[in-house]
């Protein structure tokens, strides 16, 4: 793995874009200093008025502050467009780079909720957004404005330098650093509470009709009542704190302007400072503090945001389960499959060992096995999914290893036992699988598949929306949308995993005769813990504690 891919990909993008970073943070600071400058001129202002001194005398003074004022609003525009577009080109980098290590992590190196894993990283990619544009650079503008005020304010009347800069710490530094020590618990009770509440709902969407069948709705009920429960008890955690920390971030801005005005009201006593410069110590540190302590609402989600970027870091570190070759090797119109010793691990685990067997064109090959025993993982292989430490397959004579995933994928077609449905119509999610397809060859493969009275049925035919949250169809028919993506895509190898699972007798003999009559001059891969007798298997496998053994007819 590269030296890239082995950093964070936040700070890799903040490299990256270190100038326009730089760019944002001098206008947020140059905001900043003018609101703290607007609110020292305006004090300076009041008090000078309230003596009435010369009209004229007052010009320059209105000037500075008419121009601090316009130059504040004119910088508060230039700061959030520097400050977006900033963010926005860091985070179209963290999502290029984290899309790019997902894309070959998805098909076998997520786990059983790959899905979930990616809904995850989605939310972990904006939280980072949020820390960036809420947090760190507002923060890091107003500390340096703050303590640019201190300067100003030692200036004027040294004796309040000490108490304003303490205030500036506490509220700056001190209560950040508190906040998102005192934060980590709640927020990582609310996310444990908030996946368990997914979790529930899901199941409650996908399998609900079967809960109410079993008898059992009452206790999918009571999960979710639970998971309710227990995020709002968390939500309710994470809320209090958070208003904990502002209340004694209002205490603490409150203490320090009163112990500035007692201090400027000494140093007036004893003519260290004009009476004029009378105000302007405390109405200065007001909005330094106020500018410093107004990230104050979001100080939890600190803990939050370094969360997420551990977890995108973490995503990158993770080891590729295949890797394209820096040179790649033509392939050849052949799509013969031969597996030579192959052994293949997952996780340290040995999964398949010293497996050897050719299917050759145009042959069917039925992969039997008890759960668990590794079939899927050789469907994963064939795919290039995963990759084998020791042994060599290769696709028409050509090595595996020499080829892209897409080389191999151009030949090989693989369904997996639980398609996805995307959230579109029903025309594009066939249509996914060739781009090109006309309407007629979807219709075809959908009618191949089973999905004929399905299509029926739907009130605007190809164009009816389905997927999201609520699929509206049934894990069957999932599966048979996947058949009908392989049988329009036309692969010369198709490999199909549990093509059949909850499908009856009937349906999933009438289902495996077209796949077979599509198929009949390519090679065609059945993996399941059924025996299909009807498919005219030219070669049988069965698979069980890592072995692969040919099973020849009695």
């Amino acid at each position: 793995m590269s030296e890239v891919c082995r950093r964070s990909v936040f700070r890799d993008s903040l490299t990256r874009e270190r100038r326009s970073v730089a760019v944002a943070l001098a206008a947020s600071v140059l905001v900043s200093m003018s609101t703290v400058a607007l609110s020292g001129s305006a004090a300076l202002l009041i008090v000078r008025s309230a003596q009435r001194p010369a009209l004229l005398s007052l010009t320059l003074l209105m000037g500075v502050v008419q121009l601090l004022a316009l130059g504040k609003a004119a910088g508060r525009y230039g700061e959030r467009v520097s400050t977006h577009q900033a963010a926005l080109r860091i985070m179209a980098r963290v999502r290029a780079m984290t899309a790019s290590r997902l894309e070959p992590l998805v098909p076998a190196g997520l786990g059983p909720r790959s899905a979930d894993v990616v809904e995850t990283i989605i939310g972990d990619v904006d939280k980072v957004q949020d820390l960036l544009v809420g947090f760190a650079g507002p923060v890091s503008a107003n500390l340096i404005a703050g303590l640019c005020a201190v300067a100003v304010g030692e200036f004027i009347a040294p004796s309040t330098a000490i108490v304003f800069a303490v205030g500036i710490v506490l509220v700056g530094i001190v209560m950040p650093l508190w906040a998102a020590r005192a934060g980590v618990r709640p927020q990582d009770e609310l996310d444990q509470a908030r996946v368990r509440l997914r979790h529930a709902l899901d199941d409650a969407a996908r399998s609900g009709d079967e809960y109410v069948a079993l008898g059992a709705s009452g206790a999918l009920y009571r999960r979710v009542h639970d998971g309710e429960c227990a995020y709002d008890r968390a939500a309710a955690r994470v809320t209090r704190r958070t208003g904990f920390f502002s209340a004694l971030n209002v205490l603490i801005v409150g203490f320090t302007i009163v112990m500035i005005v007692g201090k400027t009201q000494g140093s007036l006593v004893h003519h260290s400072i004009s009476l004029s410069l009378f105000a302007v110590p405390a109405l200065m540190a007001l909005s330094a503090l106020e500018l410093v302590g107004a990230s104050s609402g979001s100080l939890l989600d600190i803990q939050s945001g370094r969360a997420a970027l551990r977890r995108l870091d973490t995503l990158v570190a993770k080891p590729w389960p295949v890797h394209d070759p820096a040179e790649t090797q033509l392939l050849d119109p052949g799509s013969e499959i031969t597996l030579r010793n192959v052994s293949v691990w997952r996780d340290d685990r040995l999964v398949i060992e010293q497996v050897d067997t050719t299917w050759k064109e145009g042959a069917v090959v039925a992969v039997s096995g008890p759960s668990g025993s590794g079939k899927t993982t050789l469907a994963h292989l064939v795919a290039r999914f995963i990759e084998s430490r020791r042994g060599e397959t290769t696709l028409g004579g050509v090595a595996l290893h020499r080829l892209t995933g897409s080389q191999v994928r151009s030949r090989v077609g693989f369904v997996d036992d639980d398609p996805h449905v995307f959230a579109t119509t029903l025309a594009a999610n066939v249509r996914l699988a060739h781009p090109t397809a006309s309407d007629e060859e979807i219709v075809d493969s959908l009618i191949a598949a089973g999905l004929g009275p399905l299509l029926s049925t739907l009130p605007f035919g190809l164009d009816t929306e389905i997927g999201g949250v609520m699929t509206g169809l049934s894990g069957g028919e999932r599966r048979r949308l996947g058949v009908a993506r392989a049988l329009v895509a036309r692969r010369p190898v198709m490999v199909l995993d549990e093509p059949t699972e909850g499908l009856d007798a009937s349906d999933a003999r009438f289902l495996m005769h077209e796949i077979r009559r599509r198929q009949k001059d390519g090679t065609l891969v059945v993996i399941s813990h059924q025996e299909h007798d009807h498919l005219g298997a030219t070669m049988r496998l069965h698979v069980d504690n890592g072995g692969v053994r040919e099973v020849r007819p009695d």
